[in-house]
């Protein structure tokens, strides 16, 4: 069985697929929102999505049907997902929508948290995972 990882830090995220970086983003998953304004908008998350999809289509094949191993170093993940260790995509799914909401509502919301659950839910969708499990 393939171990897949990634890190979540303040200034990198890291993806491992059996111990060996397939990418990393410098600057962490806010990086997504570099040029965003102070006030994040639905088009800031529209292009986050299209970032993160850059970073990770190169290696999503290597990626389907494994479970995804998250070590948050940050705590936003936790924050934004929820107290459970384990979250099906639909649950990824979910507190992508609630992120996307509050952003449309003008509601507070963490500018890294969103940037962690879009880098997230594209990591889910786009490498097809079977499971999330937040270390």
């Amino acid at each position: 069985m393939h171990e897949l990882e990634l890190d979540v830090a303040d200034d990198a995220c890291t993806l491992r697929l059996d111990g060996r970086v397939l990418a990393r983003l410098d600057g962490g998953a806010e990086a997504l929102l570099s040029g965003a304004g102070e006030r994040l908008r639905e088009l800031d998350i529209e292009v986050a999505i299209e970032r993160s999809e850059e970073w990770l289509m190169p290696s999503s094949r290597l990626l389907q049907g494994l479970e995804l191993k998250v070590r948050d170093a940050t705590g936003r993940m936790r924050s934004m997902l929820g107290a459970s260790a384990s979250f099906t995509l639909a649950e990824v799914e979910q507190a992508f929508a609630r992120a996307h909401d509050a952003v449309a509502h003008g509601r507070p919301v963490s500018r890294g948290g969103v940037a962690d659950v879009v880098l997230l839910r594209e990591l889910a969708h786009h490498g097809r995972l079977s499971r999330i499990l937040l270390a």
